[in-house]
């Protein structure tokens, strides 16, 4: 539970697009798992398809919504939210995310910060550089910078600068947001370090990397991969690539889950 303090406002920036089941799937899971109780919400949505657009003007609890016309890419929906962001902490939410554990992870990561900044030891890959990502997913790495769900203070994007504005979506799915904005995870790895949150609460649910083809896809567009998995599978784009990997995560999930109880319970006794 959160304590009796004053928390900062945390901007959690939302980038869509299409892929409706995902996008709700994330939002509601991270509503429902986050204790935190400061928020902003802000959406950047790439052009996507009418029903896509539909359940976003339906979300009364957004503080701001933008709707480009075409997808311009993550790189280009993210500095659009973080430019008009008012937290001192930006949240990076992409739309293929389900969170699973219910706890104050976000709280805990604000602290993290906190303890970085007086000079308290704090677990971070490089260790000799100031904390600029605390980062949530299961499975992930502390070292290098990710757009995967993460927490990184305002100072530290404005420092780093804004990421390349590609204007253009990833073309083929060989394409990540690793190989186009290398510049933007070049700058901010001479400057900071990363972290993983104690509890790490999240999984991938999407995405190319995540579909049983992966191996097998070389240059096909992210078009001709959808209309692959729509041919292969008749029950919707992504139901069975949703499935796979929730069935594949969940062993992680369970033992995940087993180590942060028995976290809980050490924290009671002290």
């Amino acid at each position: 539970m959160a304590e009796s303090r004053s928390w900062p406002l945390i901007s959690v920036c939302i980038v869509s697009f299409n892929r409706l089941e995902y996008l709700r799937e994330t939002i509601q899971t991270f509503r429902r798992c986050c204790t935190y109780p400061n928020f902003e919400y802000i959406l950047t949505d790439n052009g996507s398809e009418p029903e896509v657009v539909e359940y976003v003007k339906s979300l009364s609890f957004l503080d701001q919504c933008i709707m480009s016309e075409k997808n311009m890419g993550h790189g280009y929906a993210m500095n659009q939210a973080r430019r008009v962001a008012k937290g001192e902490y930006y949240f990076n939410l992409e739309n293929d995310f389900s969170f699973f554990y219910r706890s104050d992870w976000m709280e805990r990561a604000v602290r993290l910060f906190e303890r970085d900044e007086r000079g308290d030891t704090v677990k971070k890959d490089p260790p000799g550089l100031p904390l600029g990502l605390v980062k949530f997913e299961l499975g992930a790495r502390a070292a290098d910078y990710t757009n995967r769900p993460g927490l990184m203070p305002k100072r530290v994007f404005g420092d780093v600068g804004e990421y390349t504005q590609v204007g253009r979506e990833y073309q083929f799915v060989s394409e990540s947001f690793g190989s186009i904005e290398k510049e933007y995870i070049r700058r901010f790895g001479a400057k900071y370090s990363c972290a993983l949150s104690e509890t790490p609460c999240c999984i991938h649910i999407g995405g190319y990397t995540t579909n049983p083809l992966y191996g097998n896809k070389g240059r096909r567009t992210y078009r001709e991969l959808d209309d692959m998995l729509k041919d292969r599978w008749k029950n919707g784009k992504w139901w069975l690539t949703y499935n796979y990997e929730k069935t594949m995560h969940r062993m992680k999930i369970k033992s995940a889950l087993r180590r942060y109880r028995k976290l809980e319970a050490s924290r009671e006794e002290h």
